[in-house]
């Protein structure tokens, strides 16, 4: 019986510190401004190509697609929470504001918008809510339609949001962090690329990027936000008139083929391209998205539908000339 009072009382007293915890961590405001985004721009003609990094990711997710657009300007972002950007979660409504902005501040026109999984979604949602500023879409595994977060995935999500509260966080830094982060990113970026290996590049900025604090908190704010974010885009789907390409692994493990199947049907104006593979094609089919991206480039203003996408062309066949240029833009999302 002494030992059941001792175990009870040691919950309730862990139970007072992290409610203690959480109290304080309410204390810690920010200050309203503007936010910086990081991005990487190759110079070139238009349209312009705006790509959109997953969940997780960071700009450098697009260099092979990125450097088989020869003559073609391409502007990858760190998005809001993510990279080298102003770090933290961003809702949904303040990355499309962010992305809003940075067409403009840069001149982007009507670009041709890139998004790979997460990505995908942001792309459908900011179609939808400004349908005369997209040129045309190319969603690479896109998070829509019939793919969600499952329990474990936001059970993760809560337990990250705990962990990353202050002095847990700088007590998780001494004590077990490293290797828990370690081996979640491995474990994911293995599911991720199945059945291709993991790119280790992609595996060292993970490591070094995606889970420091401010990395995680932006993951773990849209992991427990994404089921709703998909529900609102499904619902307008219907109402995208840009021109699309769906691009789906047909092995992706996080989100399945039938929904990029069913993504192509939703859309007025989709062609579907299913590819071997799995979720991360930016990495294992690039020639095959710069592909999408030349056809859409290709079409009439006048939103007609795209052309037949070719199979995927011999990779690193053509390079650009231009180098990613790294820069950052002040935008006000306030």
């Amino acid at each position: 019986m002494r030992g059941v009072s001792i175990k009870r009382l040691l919950l309730a007293l862990v139970g007072v510190c992290v409610l203690t915890l959480i109290a304080l961590n309410w204390t810690y405001g920010r200050l309203p401004g503007g936010l910086d985004v990081r991005y990487l721009e190759r110079r070139g003609g238009e349209p312009a190509v705006l790509l959109l990094h997953g969940l997780p990711g960071t700009a450098e997710d697009w260099n092979l697609v990125t450097r088989l657009l020869p003559g073609r300007r391409t502007v990858a972002i760190d998005r809001p929470g993510y990279g080298f950007s102003t770090g933290g979660y961003f809702p949904l409504n303040r990355q499309l504001q962010a992305i809003a902005e940075l067409i403009a501040k840069l001149h982007l026109g009507q670009p041709i918008l890139v998004g790979h999984s997460y990505g995908g979604a942001i792309s459908l949602a900011f179609a939808e809510r400004h349908p005369h500023a997209v040129g045309g879409l190319v969603l690479v595994d896109a998070a829509a339609t019939c793919t969600h977060t499952s329990t474990l995935s936001r059970a993760q999500a809560q337990l990250v949001k705990v962990i990353e509260l202050p002095v847990l966080a700088q007590l998780a830094d001494l004590t077990i962090s490293q290797l828990v982060r370690k081996t979640a990113a491995e474990q994911v970026d293995e599911e991720a690329f199945s059945p291709a290996p993991v790119n280790p590049a992609q595996l060292h900025r993970a490591l070094a990027i995606n889970m420091k604090h401010a990395n995680l908190e932006a993951w773990a704010g849209e992991m427990l936000a994404a089921n709703t974010v998909i529900d609102t885009v499904n619902r307008g789907l219907h109402t995208i008139a840009a021109p699309a390409i769906v691009i789906q692994g047909q092995q992706d493990k996080l989100v399945e083929p039938r929904c990029g199947r069913h993504l192509a049907a939703a859309l007025p104006h989709a062609q579907l391209e299913m590819i071997p593979g799995g979720h991360m094609a930016p990495y294992t089919h690039p020639a095959t998205i710069a592909t999408a991206i030349q056809t859409l480039s290709r079409q009439d203003p006048s939103h007609s539908p795209p052309a037949r996408v070719s199979g995927p062309s011999p990779q690193g066949s053509t390079r650009s000339n231009f180098s990613n240029a790294s820069s950052s833009i002040s935008i006000d999302t306030r």
